[in-house]
Formats: structure tokens, C-alpha cells, sequence
């Protein structure tokens, strides 16, 4: 008997069985379809080995016996095309209902198909060792299996953007591999190659999409990132409820360049985590873990017992570093999977948030706050893909010049409408979300173009103010890039003062200081802006080379307000003199409060009382109005 191939194939399913037997499944749906899958096609192979076995042993005494054994042999063969394209349909319809009725249709086809085998006649051959069937039975289930092996190739074509990219080429790759045996099979009966061929192209998809190593984090044993996706996937499209839990670490703080620490935190967790029921545990990062738990009468019992867990050997679970939770109590909060992981993200966002809580349970407010920011996340692209971003200036006033001679220049942003975006809501959201650095070289590129093509030097302006975020100036390269930006636009840098904030100074301090001694040999000046906000005191002022300090609007204000006020913006100011240095006060809205600052010998004065920010053709209106 010429079995070899047959037994190799045998030999190849049975070894993926038992790997596959030793991990825990998440009982996806293409898991449970490559599973039965699996076993379609050793059945396949065992009724072929059995089947040339028969004709060799029986054939003489119980004819019909063999009949019958050759012909269920052939039965599988259409069973198996048919459940490689299941296994395709389980990955792009992953919902229940629609995946269950191309089941139930894909049934009553076989089921048909199967009479229809078993009705007609089929002959059987032996020459020496080579044995092989043929006749109207065999044809028909060529017919059969090569219809499924091309409506998956078909299939899978059509539908290469819904499913996963890589299975896309996998399946294509089997199909291939088991059409064309089953071609040579047909011209050739006494080359038995289509159970060998189907063997091999399983081995193929268990090697590139099933194996269970690709969803196990192999240090902690868990299930990684992508299991998350694919396992929460299928719990959406089920519409099955359940909640979510992530704990990670701050280990921030503790020294450790190899990230020996955060693995030892991860393996402790792993090994020391008590068994919960319905619960699945998913390492997400180094320092972070997520827990799915699918029961939700239980699952604020069950948050609370790893908070305790956490907490109790938290020393071992982390040392000093704190630990953050986030709960989403309900996964209908949010519309699909990948809303919800992008939630719990967001979520561990804020929470670096000084004043946050260690834990946030997930409310429907929290959700619509995320989903605000998404949107205007989404816009603020949009305008600056569409040139929908603008500069406003609002004139800065001299007391000693009595006349205006600089401005502050600051971003704008319109919607699709026309109408203008309060700054407050899109800033924040371009420095989370890095947006920044492109915004800021939008604006200064408009400020050099602006200030070169109006030549705005004869109006008297002496110079722009431009902001710097804290983001712009933790950037290494934005010294090269701002005078490269100057150079284009041949602007002197004389007409350019960068306003940098105090927590810019704290947060990346020597990086900061390297772009502005560049920027300043280039020719550019400093201020700093909003001084009296946050953790100020005057060594900022020291530490940093500007050469104008402003005080921001409440500053301004608590002048007029609080009696205390009035001495500490005295000292301030006599200070800060006395290091020849000049001063702006923001937000002066009337004539009183002008003259109250012209008398205290402030130098520059920028507010309402002279003009809101303008956009640059009533900007330049008015300074025409002013020379």
C-alpha cells in the first residue's frame, strides 16, 4: 500500500492537535473553526489510509463494504473544502447570526452533496501497490470540493479588507497548495496527493495565524494585546455583555534601564493571581494588565478582590510605586471594541494627572468627554490638512514709546463652517496628542511669511511674540527647525521674541536650554510668559535667558483686587528691573488700569483696553490707524 504520504499527514495533524490541546483557548471563533477544522482533515486522511486499506484487504469479499468506505473517504474530502471556507467566513462575519446561517446553509449543501455521492457509482482500482477510485462518484466530489475551493478563493479576495490581511494570504496559499494537488489527482489517479496537500496547508495556517503562542505572552503566560482585541472583538459581535479592569504600575521612579523591574512586577502577578471565575487576564504592556470579566452580577466582587491582591503585596507587585485602576463597569458604555480600548487608554492618560484619583470607575460622562476630545482630535487634523489654521495678533503697547510695537501672535482654528474653535479646545488636544510640534511650525511659518510680506517694520513693529508649548520645548530639533523656517522666509531674527512658560523651564529644562542658546546666537529673543501662574518664583527668572518677563492676566488683575497683591507685583516688578530686564502685564481691560500700570513703570502693556486679537488684515487695519 502506498500510505506514506497519508501517514505523514496524519503524523502533521495530530502533533498541531496535541500543541494546540496544551493552551487554554480563548474559543474565538476562528479558534473553534481551525479546531474542527483540524480534525475534519484527520478524519479526512484516516478514511483515505482506511480506504486503500479496505480495497487492498476487503475488496475480493465485502465489495460493497469498500463501496462504502471509499465513498464516505469522499464524503470528507467535500467536508473539509467546506470547513476551510467556514474558516475563512468565521473570521469576516464574526457575528453569531450571520456566520450561523452560512452554517446552516453550508449544511444543507453537504448534506445534499453527500446523497448525491453516496447515489452514484463509483469504481475501484489496484494495480500492484497503487490503488485508486475513479467514476460519476469521485467526479462529483471534485465537482463538490472544487466549488468550495473556489468560492473561498473568490471569497477571500472579495473580502481581503474585512478580514485579517495576513489569513487573506494564508488561505489563498492553501487553497492553492490543495487545488492544484487535486488537479494532478484528477489526471493522474495514481498520485494520491489532496489529503497530504490539505495536511500541509493546515500546518501553514496553524504556523502563520493558530498558533497559540502568537495570543500567550511568553514570560508571564498571560494572554497579550492582540488576544484582547481579537477576544473583546468577539464578545461585542456576540453582544454579550461584560466589563473591563486595567492595573498598571508607576514605576516611573524606580531606576531600571533593562526593564528587569517591570518584568519581575508582571511575573509576580502572573504566578500570585488567585483564580477568578469568568475572568480573563491580558498583559498589555510592561507595566499594565487588563482583566475582562464576563459576568457583571459579580464583577464589582471581583474588582475588589484584585485591588485587594494588588494591594497586599504591593511591595512585591510594584515597591513604592503606586498603582492605578481603571473599571469600565459596562462594555455598552462605549459602541465597539475599538472604542472601548481606545477609552481605557484615554483613561490611563488622565490618570497622570496629578490630582487624579489611583481609581477611576468609567461613567458615560467620562466616555462623552473622550469622545469630545475625539472629535476635536479629528478636526484639528482636518484644519490643518485644509489650511484652516490662522493667526490672530493683539497688539502690545510701549509706555515709553507711547505707541505699539510688537504683538503677541496666537493660533487659531475654524471648523468647516467658517465659525472659530475656542483655543482651549483644541491646544490641550494637540499637545496629548503630539500635534503640537506640526501646529507650531504652522504658525511660526505663517508669522515669518506675515511679518516679511507686509513688511510689517514700517508699521513699527519690532518684533512678534510667538508661544512655545511645553511639548515644542522638550523637542531636540526645534532650534534647526525654526531657523530653517526663518531662513526660508528670509526674515531677521531681530523681529522674533519665543515665549516659553515656567513648566516648560521644569519639565525639560536642558533640552530647553540648548535650543534657545542656538536660537539666540541665530539672533532670537526670549520671553517668559505667564509668570505668577503655578509654582513661580523668581529663580526661573534667573535660570532662564529671556529678556522680557510678563505677567499674566490674574496677575494683572489681583492688582486691583487684593491689597497684598499690590506689594507682591511691586517687589516682582523692582526685581525684575533690576535685572534689566523688561515687563509686560496682560490682560489690562481699562483706562484705569492703564495708567495705574504706565505710573508703576511697566513697560509694555497688552490687554482689551486696547485691542481684542485680530486676524491679519484687521490687524493691519489697525496699525495703519495707529502710525
Amino acid at each position: 500500500m502506498n500510505i506514506q504520504a497519508q501517514m505523514c499527514g496524519i503524523i502533521l495533524i495530530a502533533i498541531m492537535i496535541a500543541f494546540y490541546a496544551r493552551y487554554k483557548s480563548l474559543r474565538l471563533g476562528t479558534q473553534i473553526a481551525f479546531q474542527i477544522l483540524m480534525v475534519g482533515m484527520l478524519v479526512c486522511i484516516f478514511f483515505d489510509m482506511f480506504s486503500i486499506w479496505a480495497i487492498v484487504r476487503l475488496m475480493k469479499d465485502h465489495r460493497m463494504i469498500v463501496y462504502a468506505i471509499c465513498k464516505v473517504y469522499l464524503m470528507t474530502l467535500v467536508l473539509v473544502a467546506l470547513l476551510g471556507f467556514l474558516y475563512e467566513c468565521a473570521d469576516v462575519y464574526s457575528g453569531q447570526k450571520k456566520l450561523l446561517k452560512i452554517i446552516f446553509i453550508g449544511c444543507g449543501a453537504f448534506l445534499v452533496e453527500c446523497i448525491v455521492i453516496a447515489n452514484l457509482s463509483i469504481g475501484v482500482y489496484k494495480m500492484g501497490r497503487v490503488v485508486y477510485t475513479a467514476g460519476p462518484s469521485v467526479l462529483s466530489t471534485y465537482a463538490f470540493a472544487g466549488s468550495y475551493v473556489i468560492s473561498n478563493i473568490i471569497f477571500t479576495i472579495r473580502k481581503r479588507k474585512q478580514g485579517n490581511p495576513r489569513r487573506t494570504q494564508v488561505i489563498l496559499i492553501w487553497m492553492g497548495l490543495w487545488f492544484a494537488a487535486a488537479l494532478t489527482q484528477f489526471l493522474n489517479n495514481q498520485l494520491l496527493l489532496v489529503g497530504y496537500a490539505g495536511a500541509l496547508g493546515v500546518l501553514v495556517i496553524f504556523f502563520r495565524l493558530e498558533n497559540p503562542e502568537y495570543l500567550t505572552d511568553r514570560v508571564t503566560g498571560m494572554y497579550n494585546h492582540d488576544a484582547l482585541l481579537l477576544y473583546a472583538r468577539k464578545l461585542y459581535n456576540s453582544e454579550k455583555k461584560f466589563a473591563v479592569m486595567s492595573v498598571w504600575w508607576n514605576l516611573g521612579l524606580i531606576q531600571d534601564d533593562d526593564g528587569a523591574k517591570e518584568q519581575a512586577v508582571m511575573l509576580a502577578f502572573a504566578r500570585r493571581l488567585p483564580k477568578l471565575a469568568h475572568t480573563r487576564v491580558f498583559k498589555m504592556a510592561d507595566d499594565e494588565v487588563w482583566l475582562i470579566l464576563e459576568e457583571l452580577s459579580d464583577a464589582d466582587n471581583t474588582v475588589e478582590k484584585v485591588r485587594s491582591f494588588v494591594e497586599y503585596g504591593r511591595r512585591e507587585l510594584g515597591g513604592v510605586a503606586q498603582t492605578e485602576y481603571t473599571y469600565l463597569p459596562d462594555n455598552t458604555l462605549v459602541n465597539d471594541y475599538q472604542e472601548m480600548v481606545s477609552l481605557m487608554q484615554y483613561a490611563r492618560w488622565k490618570s497622570r494627572d496629578h490630582g487624579a484619583a489611583n481609581f477611576r470607575r468609567v461613567d458615560s460622562e467620562f466616555v462623552e468627554q473622550m469622545r469630545q476630545e475625539k472629535r476635536m482630535e479629528q478636526m484639528l487634523e482636518e484644519a490643518m490638512e485644509e489650511n484652516r489654521i490662522e493667526v490672530f495678533y493683539q497688539p502690545i503697547f510701549s509706555t515709553k514709546e507711547q505707541k505699539f510695537v510688537s504683538a503677541e501672535a496666537l493660533v487659531r482654528m475654524r471648523d468647516r463652517e467658517g465659525n472659530l474653535v475656542p483655543p482651549g479646545a483644541f491646544i490641550s488636544v494637540a499637545e496629548a496628542n503630539g500635534k503640537i510640534l506640526a501646529l507650531g511650525e504652522i504658525v511660526f511659518d505663517k508669522v515669518c511669511r506675515f511679518f516679511t510680506r507686509e513688511s510689517l517694520e514700517r508699521y513699527g513693529m519690532q518684533y512678534i511674540e510667538v508661544n512655545l508649548s511645553v511639548v515644542q520645548c522638550g523637542y531636540p530639533e526645534l532650534a534647526e527647525d525654526y531657523i530653517a523656517i526663518m531662513e526660508k522666509h528670509q526674515i531677521d531674527p531681530k523681529y522674533i521674541n519665543l515665549e516659553i512658560t515656567e513648566s516648560a523651564s521644569m519639565a525639560a529644562k536642558k533640552t530647553l536650554l540648548e535650543n534657545m542658546r542656538k536660537l539666540m546666537e541665530y539672533g532670537v529673543y526670549f520671553s517668559l510668559d505667564d509668570f505668577g501662574t503655578g509654582q513661580s518664583n523668581l529663580n526661573y527668572i534667573v535660570d532662564m535667558p529671556v529678556h522680557i518677563v510678563k505677567f499674566d492676566r490674574d496677575m494683572s488683575q489681583a492688582f486691583f483686587r487684593d491689597e497684598k497683591a499690590k506689594y507682591v507685583l511691586n517687589a516682582a516688578m523692582q526685581m525684575i528691573h533690576g535685572m534689566k530686564l523688561k515687563i509686560v502685564s496682560e490682560g489690562i481691560e481699562t483706562k484705569e488700569q492703564y495708567l495705574a500700570m504706565e505710573e508703576l513703570a511697566i513697560d509694555y502693556i497688552q490687554g482689551y483696553y486696547f485691542s481684542k486679537p485680530l486676524p491679519e488684515k484687521e490687524f493691519l487695519a489697525f496699525l495703519e490707524k495707529t502710525v
